[in-house]
Formats: structure tokens, sequence, C-alpha cells
């Protein structure tokens, strides 16, 4: 590589080269680097680099080791970093001279406690950090003025989710789940509006500045896609993501409180995970202003309370649990609730099944499998099955005393 004459882009991506990181690449105009998914390993040594057109860096996907090299900080120009999925370790160094707009470090053992920014993030509109080591709290991220993705799942950041995260007007993913981070949700949180916007003028400025082969993509990170789990699956969004997603994940934490009523004004949003935490109280039945959700997760927790019938209201729900809490009451067979199996209801002990005329009884034992609800809900199957009885008893009796047969076969007994 150190003796092509490339003016511009080199991609030798998703291909079995192996070794080392070139060490040596200096001079020219090169704008892009993209080796991801290969077989290369060693360390990140960039320190004869000098690459000061570099716009995109993409190693992701590969196995390289050691730490984040300070010569990473020259490259004023870069704009894209993706080095994800590889066995870096160490703290990211402090570049707050680099303007990128998408940074990937996920699925490395990086270690930062990130106080304060390592990038000037105020350019940042994607930032993933996933599946890492980093510790801390998050009143850092006040400052991603612009940020669209924000993805620090996996990691040991512990503290009250900030009421700063308020403050970031534009963003469509967040992603906190599996921290250690307690206290009540901030309410404010339903102010997110999550509508998307393909007219966004930042997007538009990073496209121009774009190498010429990135710009027919909406999304201007056209090399590797960000991921998100949703319907209980992780996917991959690559061009669109930004107006074809949006979601909240705040998933395995510690927090804590009633769930704020706020929340159902995200009408746009469309997954919403709580699961795994320790909320209490009911399920607020502002949730079924949610009109655009595909996937909601609340179980694994301690809600109490009736299934709010405004549920049945989300015609897009794709995927819902409530399993695992103390909810009580009747399960809603009506609208995409009345499509779901019982394990989106396990471990509700005073929860039960509604009959077809839309009534439902306690069982008197919890341990029976056919509930009383079930047996008794129906008013005109009771009816008809007690008008057949009387019918029946009155016509034994006419024949018995009428009917020469029957009068016969009385004074035999």
């Amino acid at each position: 590589m150190n003796n092509l004459s490339i003016t511009s882009e080199l991609y030798l991506d998703g291909n079995k080269f192996e070794g080392t990181v070139p060490r040596d690449l200096s001079g020219g105009t090169l704008m892009v680097i993209d080796l991801h998914d290969n077989e290369l390993s060693g360390k990140l040594d960039m320190s004869l680099w000098n690459r000061s057109s570099l716009k995109v860096l993409n190693l992701a996907g590969n196995h390289i080791t050691g730490k984040i090299h300070p010569q990473i900080c020259s490259f004023t120009r870069l704009e894209l970093l993706d080095i994800s999925s590889n066995n870096l370790t160490g703290s990211v160094p402090n570049c707050s001279c680099m303007l990128l707009h998408f940074l990937n470090l996920s699925g490395n053992s990086l270690s930062s406690h990130i106080s304060y920014p390592f990038f000037n993030i105020s350019s940042l509109i994607a930032l993933d950090i996933r599946n890492n080591q980093f510790a801390g709290n998050l009143h850092w991220i006040c400052y991603l003025d612009n940020i669209r993705l924000l993805s620090l799942g996996g990691n040991k950041f512990e503290g009250q989710v900030t009421p700063n995260l308020c403050e970031l007007l534009h963003l469509r993913i967040i992603d906190l789940s599996h921290n250690k981070l307690s206290g009540s949700l901030p309410s404010c949180i339903g102010n997110f509006f999550f509508k998307g916007d393909r007219g966004d003028q930042i997007f538009q400025v990073v496209l121009t500045s774009l190498p010429y082969s990135l710009k027919p993509y909406d999304n201007p990170y056209g090399l590797r896609g960000f991921s998100f789990t949703t319907k209980g699956n992780m996917y991959t969004y690559g061009r669109s993501f930004f107006v074809s997603m949006s979601g909240v994940d705040l998933s395995a934490n510690m927090l804590h409180g009633e769930i704020p009523w706020e929340l159902g004004n995200m009408s746009h949003i469309k997954s919403l995970n709580l699961s795994y935490n320790f909320f209490v109280g009911p399920i607020p039945e502002t949730f079924g202003g949610m009109e655009e959700i595909e996937s909601l997760d609340l179980s694994h927790n301690e809600l109490s309370g009736p299934i709010p019938w405004q549920l049945v209201r989300l015609c897009s729900l794709g995927v819902f649990s409530v399993a695992y809490n103390n909810l009580s009451g009747c399960i809603p067979n009506s609208g995409q609730l009345g499509s779901f199996g019982m394990e989106s209801y396990l471990a509700n002990t005073n929860l039960h099944k509604i009959t077809q005329g839309n009534m439902c009884t306690p069982s008197l034992d919890p341990i029976a499998e056919e509930d009383v609800c079930e047996m008794f809900g129906d008013p005109i199957l009771y009816m008809v099955m007690a008008a057949g009885f009387i019918l029946a008893f009155w016509a034994t009796v006419a024949f018995s005393l009428f009917h020469p047969y029957g009068t016969s076969v009385m004074f035999k007994l």
C-alpha cells in the first residue's frame, strides 16, 4: 500500500486480509480508508501516518489490539471514525480538536471514566460506544447538541438519567440499557418528538463534505450501519435509520419509581423497552397515544393494577410484554393485544383472560387452570343454559303426569 498512488478513496473491506494495519501511510490526498471486516490484527500504530486530508477511517470488524494511538487526534478533518468490533483496550485519547460526525467504538474493551467529552462532541450526529467498560455519570451528554443516535448500552455508567438528556431535541435512538443507572425516570423524556425529517440541514452539510461516492446515501454513514435492539432482536440500520427507526431502550438498569405518564406523548416512537428495572405503580393510560409504536416491553418490573384498555388503540404493535409484574384484572382481547400469546403476560398471578362477552371474574383458586371468568363470564350463554334447564325440567314433569307411559313409569317407581 505504501507504493500505491491513490488520490481519493481506498476500499479493501470484506476480504480476508491478514497482518497488521500499514504503519506508514503518508502523503497524498487520500480521503477514505475502508478496511473493515477483514482479519487484520496487531496494534494500531499510526505514529507515522500523515493523512491531513482523511475524512473516513473504517477499521471495524478486525482483530486489532492495544490502545487507540493519540496520533489519531491529528486527523482534524476526520468526520467518520469506526473502529468497532476489535480488541482495543485502555482509555480514549482526548481529541477535542476533532469535528467528528459519526463515531463508533462499540464492541471493544475500552475503559475510560467519562466525566468530560473526549472528542468535540458538539458536532456528533451518531455516537455508538456500546459494549465496553466505560464508567461515570451521564452529565456530559448535554454537550451533544446535534446528536441523533446515542448508544451507550452495555457499559458501567451509573447515577441518574439526567434531565439534561431532554435538551437533546434531535434524538432518534437512545440506548442506555445494561448499565447501573438508578433513580426515577425524568418525565421530560416524554417531550421527544421522534419525527424524522429527510430535509435535515445538518445531514446536507455532512453530505456535501464527504466524498462523492458516499453522497447518494440518505444516511451519510454508508459504510457500516449502527445497531439497535427492538422486537427482541438486534437490527442494524444503514442508509436511512434516522428516518426509519426511533426508540428508547433503558432495560437492565436499576431505575425505580412510577413510569411517568408523559412518556405517552411520544406519538412517533417505534420501540420502548423499560424491562428489567424496578418500576412500580400502574401502566400509564397515556401509552395508548403512542400511535406508531411497534415494540413495547415492560416485563420484569413491579408494575401493578390493570392493563389499560387504551392500549388496544396501538394498531402497529408487533411485540408486547408485561410478563413478570404484579398486574391484575383482565387481559384485553381486542385490537393488537388480542393477538399475543400468554407468554406476554406470564407470572402475573391476578391477571386473567377475558371471555367473549367482555366479562372477567378473578379465579377463586389461583392454581386452577380454568378461570371462573371463562366458565361464567358470558351472560347470554348462561341465560340460554338456565332456560334450557328449566324447560327440560318442566317437560319431564309434564311427561310424567299426563302421558300414559310416563304415568305407568311413575306408578312402578
